[in-house]
């Protein structure tokens, strides 16, 4: 057909660089020989993780910080087997990944045999789990294909998509066209009609009450500072979802917990709720219970949202604003001009001032004994984090903790909100740590059962040479469960673990490891991990013994509106 002879893996790469892609995640296997041949001599990132799963949770915390599409690889049968649940995880917070899968030969894939060695026919599980999935076996079909795979990615509500290519690719050639822009195979991205911004001035303008909700939307298009200069000139209260913390520091005088008592009576009282990049999910009372049922009849709501289908799913929106956010919110500003038509809402000193009070009645009945409570660990990391730091999170009840006591001041916020999905924040961490470079500092704060699931890809970030500062929450148990168990049965059944030296284990791996037993030595240890992690280029893990039993013995914070968020919209429709 003419053009240029290229190969398979030269090919794949030359579309990938196009879009943007800066990372390949995926372990050594010939399956993929020429992809990462081609990768590492055009310089991508070429990144092997311990596990597939952790491969996709990389290129996720890569999206997180940069707003583009990566790419994870799994080799034939197991590997493709692995990339499943995180797949999985990626759909479910609507984050863009393209996700290769290796398999065996075509006559293997469509002969009738049994005991096929490293095959498994996954494609139907990917097909309905992902965006798009298909097969891939000739080089003729190979720039459709991967087109298709970054527009579906892109298009409407991210997610990730699928691609099973014959392994036996990487020994083949063929003459290629010169590659189009992406912009002649898929739409670019589009701001919000000037009609729909000119109605939404007027409601802001007309409303007496209007509150401000952000979501995670508005850190993947990388608007944390449109947003926060928008809150600014509108001067009425700002929320922030369970995903979207950080897109308006938590120090802003205008911030109140979503689920603080002063963030409710805001919501409440609002007559005008603008939802910027969230779905309103679950987890924030889907914008129609609980609060929100106060006066929900007089409360109008514009939703920042750019897929078109997601309006009106979780409740009815009285304008949408269809376009990627970070064009939205410029026009948006451009809107509202400086700010000086809008007046700042009368209560809202009273609710920030609640809402300081409310934290520090957390604080000051944080249970005083000789068994560290993890309330109190959040507290004493905050004081020895950078404020700038890249801020990752990963735990049932150590989101909790962290939720209450350790206060977001960075833009940057890596969370798995809406799926909760343990074993993801090393993976997200290694991510953002390779996006952000190695001179900005990225803490992951995790819980022991969390870091279990993929402890060994520490290694990877060591292999990496990555200063990746991890804290520990050390109760020696899944501490949801147990609270459950304790509860309910009396006494645990297989939630606990034995102890562990999680500190030692990452000495033993190449990085550096620091164990901590009294409140007093946290703040400390962790500054000495951040100076040796920067100095070294090393990971490190402060490993925290805190109290089994607080899980179970004191409330735990935000614990009611955690289970609130699972049963009201049951309980709505009985």
């Amino acid at each position: 057909m003419g053009g240029t002879r290229l190969s398979f893996g030269e090919r794949l790469i030359a579309i990938f660089k196009q879009e943007g892609v800066e990372a390949i995640f995926s372990q050594g296997d010939l399956s993929m020989k020429d992809i990462q041949l081609h990768a590492e001599a055009q310089g991508l990132k070429v990144v092997g993780p311990r596990h597939e799963a952790s491969a996709v949770f990389m290129a996720m915390g890569y999206h997180a910080m940069t707003g583009k599409v990566q790419v994870a690889i799994g080799a034939p049968g197991p590997g493709q087997g692995n990339l499943l649940p995180a797949a999985i995880t990626a759909a479910q917070e609507h984050i863009p990944v393209i996700i290769l899968g290796a398999r065996r030969q075509h006559a293997v894939d469509t002969a009738v045999r049994r005991g096929r060695w490293l095959y498994a026919s996954l494609l139907p599980n990917f097909r309905e789990v992902c965006k798009f999935a298909a097969k891939l076996e000739q080089l003729s079909h190979l720039d459709e294909v991967v087109q298709e795979a970054f527009r579906q990615a892109l298009s409407g509500t991210p997610g990730p998509v699928y691609i099973e290519y014959d392994a036996q690719l990487n020994e083949r050639a063929a003459d290629f066209p010169d590659l189009p822009t992406p912009g002649r195979y898929r739409a670019a991205a589009q701001p919000a009609p000037a009609a729909a911004i000119e109605n939404a001035l007027q409601m802001l303008r007309t409303a007496r009450a209007p509150i401000l909700l952000a979501g995670e939307g508005v850190q993947r298009s990388r608007a944390q500072g449109a947003f926060a200069e928008l809150a600014h000139r509108l001067k009425c209260p700002v929320l922030t979802t369970l995903g979207g913390a950080g897109a308006f520091p938590e120090t802003e005088a205008q911030w109140l917990r979503y689920m603080g008592k002063a963030g409710g009576e805001a919501i409440a009282a609002s007559d005008l709720l603008l939802a910027v990049g969230t779905c309103l999910p679950e987890t924030a009372n889907y914008g129609r219970l609980q609060n929100f049922a106060v006066n929900d009849e007089g409360r109008q709501v514009i939703l920042v949202e750019p897929d078109a289908a997601a309006v009106g799913v979780n409740r009815p929106v009285d304008l949408a604003l269809i376009g990627q956010v970070d064009l939205v919110l410029a026009q948006l500003l451009e809107a509202v001009g400086d700010g000086s038509a809008f007046k700042e809402h009368a209560e809202l000193d009273k609710w920030r001032n609640a809402s300081k009070a409310e934290d520090k009645a957390l604080t000051d009945n944080l249970p005083r004994s000789n068994r560290l409570h993890p309330g109190h660990l959040m507290l004493e990391a905050r004081r020895a984090v950078p404020e700038d730091a890249v801020i990752v999170v990963d735990g049932g009840l150590t989101m909790l903790y962290q939720y209450a006591f350790f206060e977001k001041r960075s833009s940057e916020f890596i969370y798995t909100a809406n799926f909760g999905h343990l074993g993801s924040g090393i993976g997200l961490a290694i991510g953002a740590q390779l996006a952000a470079g190695r001179t900005r500092p990225v803490f992951l704060i995790t819980g022991d059962g969390a870091l279990g699931f993929h402890i060994m890809d520490f290694e990877t970030a060591v292999r990496h040479r990555l200063p990746i500062v991890i804290v520990l929450n050390d109760d020696q148990a899944l501490g949801a469960e147990m609270a459950q168990h304790m509860q309910h049965i009396g006494h645990e059944i297989q939630v606990a673990f034995s102890p562990v030296n999680y500190a030692a284990m990452a000495e033993a791996m190449g990085g550096f490891g620091i164990r901590v037993e009294r409140r007093e030595d946290i703040a400390a240890a962790i500054e000495d991990a951040f100076g040796q992690a920067a100095a070294h280029n090393k990971p490190a893990i402060v490993q925290v013994s805190t109290d089994q039993d607080a899980s179970h013995t004191y409330p735990v914070p935000y614990v009611g509106e955690l289970a609130g968020w699972k049963e009201a919209d049951v309980l709505a429709r009985i």
